[in-house]
């Protein structure tokens, strides 16, 4: 649970516009990349802290952020599409 609301919370970070929408999201699909993101960025973020720099680990956990939250705002769009056509 506790993955669930960093993830959250750091995607309201990186996507403020979606901010509300984030905030309501109760989808299973969404919970779970939430979490996943949580563990990404959290990863990334460690990484970055480290010397030397692992410059190409740090390249693909900033890929995979960016795709996860590319997701994301895919699954936001339908979700909101179907609450108000």
């Amino acid at each position: 649970m506790r993955l669930m609301h960093l993830g959250r919370a750091r995607l309201g970070m990186a996507l403020p516009r979606y901010r509300p929408q984030l905030r309501q999201a109760r989808e299973h699909c969404l919970l779970d990349l939430f979490e996943a993101y949580a563990l990404a960025s959290s990863t990334l973020e460690e990484l970055q802290r480290e010397y030397p720099a692992r410059k190409e680990l740090i390249a693909e956990y900033q890929q995979t952020c960016a795709d996860m939250q590319a997701e994301i705002v895919a699954l936001l769009t339908l979700t909101d599409e179907r609450l108000f056509p």
